[in-house]
């Protein structure tokens, strides 16, 4: 193939989010010469982690004390601050839980252990922007400011506050960054080693020489035609809530040279955003409050247990739960009890209120005798004698409906009523290519193929149906410090990089 500019550098990071930018860093910090592709413009880079809520989980023994090297140069909110420790096994066992069983072990004890350490280096390497994610957290006794364990997520200040600072970061370690460059295909050596790529940019085609080269670069949830042929019908017409630019490329890259894909290549984080949401990047349309309302479908029928559990470890399932009903299409329905607990995201935007459920539902389309008896009913099977408290799993509950709900079970009784329409948004794919402990992507004999890395979203072998909260960008970011040093250590042993 002719290119018009031929390059040379020891690590290639393809694809500059949250992942592939701890990966550049690392590299450089172990000395290598870098060069992060971006296949967005600069104005929009970052990939998903910049449209993300920049949330991390992280393990940890003590509660607030815990959180001292990291929130000190941040402003605390005021009152008395309360959190429950979240062991390692508590976070294993929650990651395990949601996905059925199925998660890598070695990943997910990886991912567990390695926590809170990789915070701690992004402190180091200067972002300074850490906070309690105040969403998850829960007023009570008075001024007390209350997270319930495994809720005190660690927030970035939002997806695009973590990608530019670590951008800024990047940038001081002198890292070259290449942007609205695409990478199309894999070079290789006769013994089958990956020996560098060919990008397109908007001057033409470049032929990057890299001693190893490290895929950061998302999965699949922008290309409809990728997610009607692995995720089924209907997925091709859903709202995207992460990049335009996750298109599945580097898969058909990986793929060509005979790398082995794993994981759960049928599923994908699918929550609940607003049905007036944009086509693709919907950002700041998250309807994540069900846990206090009751969700109905177009002909006025409840269809899940909206207090299954916290948000954290729901909300990115639920999608999926509505995409399933007539139209793809759902109603939440609060009453004026709750307005004061739902999320910031319910202000100013569309919904319906009216001061009788029969003219909410002439309002919304819905047969109003099928609503009113679907609220009589749901509100007739609450336990008497339970008391409602959002900051621990309540146990306020239905009994004998089809599905119960086991959390969280207030009477909808309290005019005005408000009704929301939401309907699926996909975030992320889950399945990916497979790689061992070194961050190496393993061929279809299982054997690594020599200088090509894989981490982040593009990994398979963790999520399976769910994901906790906060999870995937530790994955990230973990990952992208353990392929960085492997990445280094191979790349050390080749002939060194000639220059741009």
């Amino acid at each position: 193939m002719d290119v018009k500019k031929r390059i040379s550098y020891d690590v290639v990071v393809v694809g500059a989010g949250n992942a592939g930018l701890v990966a550049a860093i690392e590299a450089r910090n172990h000395g290598a010469r870098v060069l992060l592709l971006e296949k967005g413009p600069r104005e929009r880079r970052g990939g998903n982690s910049r449209l993300a809520d920049g949330e991390f989980r992280v393990a940890f023994d003590k509660g607030l004390p815990d959180f001292e090297y990291l929130l000190k140069d941040s402003v605390m909110p005021k009152g008395q601050i309360e959190i429950e420790p979240y062991p390692k096994d508590y976070f294993y066992a929650d990651l395990m839980r949601v996905t059925g069983g199925l998660a890598d072990q070695q990943w997910a004890e990886t991912i567990v252990n390695e926590s809170m350490s990789v915070v701690h280096w992004m402190k180091d390497q200067g972002f300074a922007g850490w906070s309690l994610d105040g969403s998850t957290m829960i007023k009570k006794d008075g001024d007390k400011l209350f997270w319930p364990s495994g809720d005190a997520v660690l927030s970035a200040g939002s997806g695009e506050t973590l990608v530019e600072g670590l951008f800024r970061i990047a940038e001081s370690k002198q890292t070259d960054i290449l942007y609205e460059t695409a990478a199309q295909s894999f070079i290789t050596s006769a013994d089958g080693e990956i020996t560098g790529l060919i990008a397109r940019s908007r001057d033409g085609m470049i032929q990057i020489d890299g001693q190893a080269i490290i895929l950061a670069c998302g999965g699949f949830e922008s290309s409809p035609e990728m997610r009607r042929r692995y995720l089924g019908e209907g997925w091709d017409l859903l709202k995207v809530r992460g990049t335009r630019n996750n298109t599945g490329d580097a898969f058909s890259m990986a793929l060509a040279v005979g790398a082995q894909t794993c994981g759960h290549w049928g599923c994908a984080h699918a929550s609940i955003v607003s049905e007036d949401s944009s086509q693709i990047e919907a950002v700041g349309s998250n309807r994540y409050s069900y846990l206090f309302g009751i969700m109905v479908n177009t002909k006025g029928r409840r269809f899940v247990d909206e207090g299954e559990d916290f948000i954290g470890y729901t909300y990115a399932k639920m999608g999926k739960e509505v995409m399933k009903q007539p139209g793809g299409v759902a109603y939440q329905i609060f009453d004026a009890k709750v307005s004061q607990l739902l999320k910031p995201e319910y202000d100013n935007v569309l919904f319906s209120e009216c001061k009788t459920l029969e003219t909410l539902a002439e309002e919304i389309d819905i047969d109003p005798d099928t609503l009113v008896q679907t609220v009589n009913v749901y509100n007739a099977a609450i336990t008497s004698g339970v008391t409602f408290d959002p900051s621990k799993r309540d146990g306020l509950r239905t009994n004998g409906l089809n599905p119960d709900k086991t959390n969280w079970a207030l009477p909808i009784d309290t005019p005005p009523y408000r009704a929301f329409a939401v309907v699926c948004g996909i975030t992320c794919s889950y399945g990916g290519l497979k790689v061992n402990k070194k961050c190496q992507v393993l061929d279809t004999r299982d054997i690594p193929i020599e200088g090509l890395y894989c981490i982040g979203e593009m990994s398979g072998g963790l999520f399976y149906h769910n994901c906790p909260s906060g999870t995937g960008l530790v994955k990230g970011a973990i990952g992208g410090r353990l392929a960085a040093a492997e990445a280094v250590a191979w790349s050390s042993g080749k002939a060194p990089s000639t220059g741009p």
